[in-house]
């Protein structure tokens, strides 16, 4: 093809028609301009089919590890009203006999055991670490769920501030004093525990206490309404397109 339009030019030149060779030179441009712009169209569109297959595998790898913190998130959110749950009920008892009924001591005794427990909401984030770590965020061309991606990780240690003061008051404060006075798995018809103790302030403040760090993550901070609704958007905005 090259030497076929080389031929014409040497042809044009050689007949002294200057006219018609500046047509031809003018068109000759233009072939080999339009030949370039298709080229790097060709060329962007390959680009682009390679970004989108990217994007397509990077949003089914979150939609699948955000599925799964939501499990994990409900299964902690679980036995952190499970917790609340039952210092509510041990609150109900107040104030309480030295020397409770047996079905109060039953009653009891499954309470405090309840009222224990450490769960903390720790999810997976390799996908977004990866994301970080490449700086790769603009492959991902929804910008609502790009900047909820790169919000997530401060969310997330927000919500976990209000679970760890909980589980510090639990490890250095309620359970000190619980050992103190009752069997390790409370079982109230052993006389070695101190029934006194039950009738103290103290121990109610460390029952409510109790309950108002749990209630603190559960529903007086805003965190964990802020916490779900984002994970609930991400997994809704990476949901696979079936077509």
């Amino acid at each position: 093809m090259i030497k076929f339009f080389r031929k014409i030019r040497y042809d044009l030149m050689g007949k002294n028609k200057t006219g018609k060779y500046l047509k031809y030179a003018i068109g000759e441009v233009i072939l080999v301009v339009i030949g370039i712009l298709i080229a790097l169209s060709i060329n962007d569109w390959n680009e682009n089919r390679l970004k989108s297959n990217k994007e397509k595998i990077v949003l089914a790898n979150i939609h699948k590890e955000f599925n799964e913190n939501k499990m994990q998130l409900d299964s902690v959110l679980y036995w952190h009203r499970k917790i609340h749950f039952s210092c509510s009920k041990i609150m109900s008892l107040f104030p309480i006999k030295s020397k409770p009924e047996p079905e109060v001591l039953d009653s009891l005794s499954v309470y405090l055991w309840d009222s224990y427990g450490g769960h903390t909401f720790n999810p997976s984030q390799s996908s977004i670490n990866a994301l970080m770590s490449t700086s790769s965020f603009d492959i991902i061309n929804d910008k609502s769920l790009r900047n909820l991606l790169i919000s997530w990780n401060d969310l997330v240690e927000d919500y976990q501030e209000e679970e760890q003061y909980s589980r510090n008051y639990v490890w250095n404060q309620y359970d000190p004093y619980m050992s103190k006075h009752f069997d390790w798995n409370f079982n109230l018809k052993d006389s070695r525990n101190n029934f006194a103790v039950l009738q103290t302030l103290e121990f109610e403040y460390k029952v409510k206490s109790r309950h108002d760090f749990v209630d603190q993550i559960l529903t007086s901070s805003g965190e964990l309404k802020i916490l779900k609704e984002t994970l609930d958007k991400i997994i809704e905005l990476t949901k696979p397109i079936n077509k």
